[in-house]
């Protein structure tokens, strides 16, 4: 299956082959992947999206998803994985 991927410090949306049906672990793939990611957003261990990042599917965040990080993938989904971005003194 085919998915499309945008991730911090890569501007634009890439094609990425894979095997995985489930959000959560395409995830847990793609954490593994220095090459597309080039930030920690998910702990392998636990199966948690760290909380200073979070997962777009299709324009909408995963914890708004009925079913979470075990939502089912369709061919040319997009994933986007966002780094929010805190400040304070």
């Amino acid at each position: 299956m085919k998915i499309r991927l945008k991730a911090p410090f890569n501007p634009a949306w890439i094609d990425v082959e894979t095997q995985s049906a489930m959000l959560g672990a395409v995830v847990n793939e793609l954490s593994a992947n220095v090459k597309l990611t080039t930030i920690e957003f998910f702990d392998r261990k636990s199966g948690e999206v760290y909380p200073d990042c979070d997962i777009y599917l299709n324009g909408q965040p995963y914890s708004a998803l009925a079913d979470g990080l075990d939502t089912r993938l369709e061919d040319g989904d997009e994933i986007e994985i966002i780094m929010i971005v805190l400040s304070g003194g």
